[in-house]
């Protein structure tokens, strides 16, 4: 049975892909995958003291934001136009 294509969240491309039932292109979900990462070792530090709440949902914030809407959407100077 084919599963039925949709769009991405974040960049609209065609996916089959959901992740917690939203869909997701194979860019965007390597984006998401990186933040969750990157969220546990900011939860690390948080914990160890090493930065305070408040610098962690600012820290947060701004990650999602560079990885999942930013980084999708402008291409990398070294990449053919």
């Amino acid at each position: 049975m084919k599963v039925p294509s949709s769009k991405c969240v974040f960049c609209r491309m065609s996916t089959t892909f959901k992740l917690l039932a939203v869909p997701l292109c194979s860019i965007c979900r390597d984006q998401i995958y990186d933040f969750f990462w990157v969220t546990l070792v900011q939860i690390t530090l948080l914990v160890s003291g090493a930065i305070n709440g408040y610098m962690f949902v600012i820290e947060e914030i701004l990650l999602f934001i560079v990885l999942v809407i930013v980084k999708h959407h402008i291409p990398a100077p070294w990449d053919k136009h």
